[in-house]
């Protein structure tokens, strides 16, 4: 949803409401965009999602309701119905078909406009709790240190710790799976994608660098820690 001026498309082949609408919602700030006819609904929809559809229902050349489920399959943003379908067979009708609410005319301008802006707040709440759950499942937080999984970066204290692509890698396998041992030569084949055959220094030097970087001694809230004779596990304090 645009942050500042929320897109609305509005629905009406009455050209006095579609007018007066239009004007008083520009007025309050929303990007309005207008359609008399199904084809032009349909045309405006594939161009440009609105965050907010207010249909009509009956239209010269379709019905509102087919806009409507034709909207809900590229998208769950609210879908108002504004129209002189007032019987509640009719209000039922589009609420199954996927709008949110129903409106009929004649109605009160302050009531249009508190639902516009009930809908549009409740889309946008919706969307940030989306946004928020998909960003927490793209991190993994320990204490201080967070790695970011869409970045491939670890922050220590919100700071870059300026991991290589390799040790990245071989810290998320060890967050992901802490207290699991892994030895040498499993980290080695998982990270590096080869066979690590007896040389085993290669990983004891990326896991050094990548505790001083992540700041492992310095911290009482994680380690990776080596096992003798087994490997080595991350670990929380």
């Amino acid at each position: 949803m645009t942050e500042n001026k929320p897109h609305i498309l509005m629905v009406e082949d009455e050209e006095q409401i579609l007018n007066t609408n239009c004007r008083m919602l520009r007025r309050r700030g929303y990007d309005v965009r207008t359609a008399q006819t199904a084809a032009e609904a349909y045309h405006q929809i594939d161009e440009n999602l609105p965050d907010l559809l207010i249909l009509d229902i009956m239209l010269p050349d379709g019905n509102g309701l087919d806009i409507c489920r034709r909207f809900r399959e590229k998208t769950m943003r609210p879908v108002l119905f504004l129209t002189g379908k007032g019987d509640v067979r009719d209000k039922v009708e589009g609420l199954q078909q996927g709008g949110d609410y129903y409106l009929t005319k004649p109605y009160n301008f302050d009531e249009f406009l508190a639902v516009i802006q009930m809908l549009l707040e409740r889309q946008k709440r919706m969307e940030k709790k989306i946004k928020e759950k998909f960003q927490s499942s793209r991190q993994i937080t320990i204490g201080s240190l967070r790695l970011d999984l869409s970045d491939g970066h670890a922050y220590l204290n919100n700071a870059d710790t300026g991991l290589t692509r390799t040790e990245f890698s071989l810290l998320r396998l060890l967050a992901e799976n802490q207290e699991k041992i892994f030895s040498a030569k499993e980290l080695y084949e998982t990270v590096w994608g080869s066979c690590a055959g007896t040389d085993t220094s290669t990983v004891r030097r990326h896991i050094f660098n990548l505790r001083t970087k992540i700041g492992a001694e310095d911290t009482d809230e994680y380690d990776i820690v080596s096992v003798y004779g087994k490997g080595y596990l991350f670990t929380c304090r």
